[in-house]
C-alpha cells in the first residue's frame, strides 16, 4: 500500500514540474513579439538581413561612434572607403535589393531588403527583429 502511494506521490510530482518547466519556457523573457518570429521564419530574406545585421554589429563593436556604415561586396575585410567604414556583405539570389549604406543614430538604426520573390520589404532593427516595413 505504501509503495502505491509513493509512486502516485512521484508521479504526481512529476507531472508538476513538467507543467512548471513548460510555463517557464512558454515565458522565457523573449521580448520580441510571436508575431515577428513567426513572421522571421517565413521571410525568405532573413539570412540577408541577419547577415547585414551582424555586419553592422560587428562595425559598432569596433568603433560604436560610428554614424554610418556601408556594405558592400566589392571589400573582402572591412576597410575604408569613400569616407566611410566598408564592410563586406553580398547580397543572396532571395534579396532584389538590401540596404547599401546603413544609418546609425544613438545606437539604433533599421536594415531594409526587398524580397526577389514577392517584392515585399522587410526590415531588420538592431534588436534582431524582423518586420514588414511600412512604406
Amino acid at each position: 500500500m505504501n509503495t502505491t502511494k509513493m509512486r502516485a506521490a512521484v508521479l504526481a510530482t512529476l507531472i508538476a514540474a513538467t507543467g512548471t518547466f513548460g510555463l517557464a519556457a512558454c515565458s522565457s523573457g523573449d521580448t520580441a513579439p510571436a508575431t515577428s518570429q513567426n513572421q522571421a521564419a517565413d521571410v525568405d530574406v532573413a539570412d540577408d538581413l541577419t547577415t547585414a545585421r551582424q555586419a553592422v554589429e560587428d562595425a559598432l563593436a569596433e568603433n560604436a561612434n560610428l554614424t554610418q556604415i556601408m556594405l558592400a561586396g566589392d571589400v573582402k575585410q572591412p576597410t575604408e572607403k569613400y569616407g566611410l567604414l566598408v564592410m563586406p556583405f553580398v547580397k543572396s539570389e532571395a534579396a532584389e535589393r538590401v540596404t547599401g549604406t546603413v544609418n546609425v543614430k544613438d545606437g539604433k538604426y533599421v536594415i531594409e531588403a526587398v524580397s526577389a520573390e514577392s517584392g515585399t520589404t522587410y526590415q531588420i532593427d538592431q534588436d534582431g527583429t524582423i518586420s514588414e516595413a511600412s512604406n
